[in-house]
């Protein structure tokens, strides 16, 4: 399964959702809620076994062995081997040996701080990186080559996806639109 897969699929089961809220606000942010929950819930989907861990803020059963349900990240999928304690009283515990992908979400019309997601994505070590933003609508160039700086550095394979933001879900004529940062620029991927 593709990221193009991954993201498509969580997007349009977010989509179909019974989502609630008591304003356009709380509405907004209860899809955004139900498309990162989706969105871990695909990663999950794709990286089952023992193996292999997903990190959310919407996670569960993670903390025992982890200390949280999230990391550093949004989202972060990552491979995990078990440990022992060095002492007489040996102990088994999990350690993170790989990250796969690191996943932030900003789905707030503010270039600013999709700049800063993606900021936190250079810090990271994971082969695959991702930041997902709300569509410029017709700043879209802009937007993009703004963001090339930052793609620059990120290292590994990173992507950049743009979903209508939450509260125009009802008239989404612009869908989920996917690029990964190659050749010094920001190139469609779908």
């Amino acid at each position: 399964m593709s990221i193009e897969e991954i993201l498509r699929g969580s997007y349009e089961r977010t989509l179909k959702a019974l989502v609630m809220g008591t304003s356009p606000a709380s509405l907004a942010r209860a899809r955004e809620r139900a498309f990162v929950k989706g969105l871990a819930t695909a990663f999950e989907e794709r990286f089952a076994g023992e193996e292999f861990r997903v990190f959310s803020a919407y996670g569960r059963g993670k903390r025992a062995d982890f200390g949280g349900e999230q990391l550093l990240f949004d989202i972060e999928v990552c491979r995990v081997a078990a440990a022992s304690s060095a002492g007489r009283k040996r102990e088994s515990f999990y350690i993170v040996s790989e990250a796969l992908w690191q996943v932030e979400i900003d789905l707030s019309q503010d270039w600013r701080r999709v700049v800063f997601a993606m900021n936190r994505l250079r810090c990271g070590s994971a082969a695959n990186k991702l930041v997902i933003a709300a569509a410029p609508g017709s700043e879209e160039d802009s937007f993009l080559k703004t963001l090339a700086g930052t793609g620059a550095g990120c290292g590994g394979a990173t992507y950049l996806a743009t979903i209508p933001h939450p509260r125009d879900w009802e008239d989404d004529e612009e869908g989920l639109k996917i690029w990964q940062f190659a050749e010094g620029e920001w190139q469609g991927v779908m």
